[in-house]
């Protein structure tokens, strides 16, 4: 982890947070904290974690990751925070009390104001809160800054409207589409056969799985957005393994070869279940059927 050094001139105002899903409660903290930096003139932080903290502590029942680190990183930059520290979440960090939290955040990101969520909490077990934190500030000449966000706003509740495939949901509470990314492998090119040519694709071990089913939705190529249909699931009609999982794209109005690049998928709306059909024959014809409503009807 990069650090900033206590003897630098510029102190930091730092966000403290898991921000999975950077969603819109998330977005407040971010402002507070480039308020705050371009008012006392100090350098905007944030702090996240990884891997999460809930899956560290209960890895045998672990919560999908919505936003990978990089693109988390990205995400945050792009409201204007400067810099982005991933702190290991382990065994001496996880045991940390207020007052070595407090000294890590002032010895190793140069911190001078803190903002978090009301309900932040951290130590063992979440055993310490926002009280704790402010106590442990104020001997620094620290100052702490929280911010209330909305219940409707949560990670929670984003990655469970992935689940359900309620991405016109997901969307709101983000602000942005739900979206992944990953290189583009070779499939069985059976889509090639039928006049669907399409690139295949595995969502991260972590990663939050969407609903199965059929998904209106955009990629990313070379900085230009083309429309595509998107399939999550085990593609029953041409597959037999239950734990083949596979992402697969047919994208529209495009043509080229894409093995090997890592593309960023994103996905609008839901459109129908897996599902499997009898034949090629009527796969290929649904397929002609979800082509036509992603065109006309949806994004």
């Amino acid at each position: 982890m990069e650090q900033i050094s206590s003897n630098e001139k510029i102190r930091s105002v730092v966000a403290i947070g898991n921000f999975d899903g950077v969603h819109k409660g998330h977005a407040l903290v971010f402002s507070k904290t480039t308020d705050i930096a371009a008012t006392e003139k100090l350098s905007s932080v944030a702090l996240t974690f990884t891997p999460h903290p809930r899956n560290y502590f209960d890895d045998a029942h672990p919560v999908g990751i919505i936003t990978e680190d990089s693109y988390k990183e990205q995400l945050i930059k792009s409201l204007g925070i400067e810099k982005v520290f991933f702190q290991r979440f382990d065994a001496f960090f996880a045991s940390m009390d207020a007052e070595k939290f407090v000294s890590f955040l002032q010895n190793t990101l140069s911190c001078k104001e803190i903002v978090c969520g009301k309900d932040f909490r951290f130590g063992n077990k979440a055993a310490y809160g926002i009280d704790s934190l402010r106590v442990e500030c104020e001997k620094r000449g620290m100052k702490l800054n929280t911010v209330e966000i909305d219940k409707l706003y949560s990670s929670s509740l984003v990655r469970q409207a992935i689940v359900n495939g309620d991405m016109k949901l997901a969307e709101n509470l983000m602000g942005r589409p739900f979206s992944f990314s990953s290189e583009v492998f070779g499939g069985k090119k059976i889509g090639s056969k039928i006049g669907f040519p399409t690139i295949n694709q595995k969502l991260r071990p972590d990663s939050v799985i969407p609903r199965f089913g059929v998904y209106s939705g955009l990629v990313s190529i070379e900085g230009k957005q083309y429309k595509c249909v998107v399939n999550i699931g085990i593609r029953p009609t041409v597959n037999n393994d239950i734990n083949d999982i596979d992402c697969e794209s047919f994208i529209i109005d495009f043509s080229g070869n894409l093995y090997g690049k890592v593309l960023r998928v994103f996905l609008k709306d839901f459109i129908r279940d897996e599902k499997k059909f009898r034949n090629i024959k009527e796969l290929t014809e649904q397929i002609k059927n979800d082509c036509i409503f992603v065109t006309e009807k949806s994004i």
